[in-house]
């Protein structure tokens, strides 16, 4: 399946470990990345991302205001990989629409596991509310 990932995450040797694991586990997917929030957000508007994978400790913004931005105008899904392990954080991740949340450190085939499924959730989903609404 093909799938545009847009990752959201300052720290590069994140981005690196997670385009690695795309790269080996899911090839035909395109991964993109922004190092900042407002970037970021930029990204998501205009690349139109199948999944955003977005760490809440950015260095301009907060994670937390780039994912409320992004629900402004995405429906795709956004998991949160951060460091942040405390029940509040995951609880204010997923009430402001978050789909899913992985604490770091990560297991790689784990997080991608979880993409796969929730890209292929919302991908039926979408494709669902397209059928319901052609003329």
């Amino acid at each position: 399946m093909e799938v545009k990932v847009l990752i959201i995450e300052d720290e590069w040797e994140i981005i690196e470990s997670v385009s690695l694991a795309f790269q080996f586990y899911w090839p035909e997917a395109q991964v993109i990345y922004a190092q900042r929030g407002a970037r970021g957000i930029e990204l998501a508007q205009s690349e139109s991302p199948d999944v955003v994978i977005l760490d809440l400790g950015l260095p301009d913004i907060s994670g937390y205001e780039v994912l409320k931005q992004i629900r402004l105008f995405s429906s795709a899904p956004i998991i949160i990989l951060t460091v942040r392990s405390q029940e509040e954080d995951v609880v204010a991740a997923l009430e402001g629409e978050a789909n899913d949340y992985v604490v770091k450190p990560f297991r790689q085939k784990e997080l991608l596991a979880r993409v796969r499924a929730h890209v292929s959730s919302w991908m039926t989903n979408e494709l669902k509310y397209t059928f319901r609404n052609a003329p």
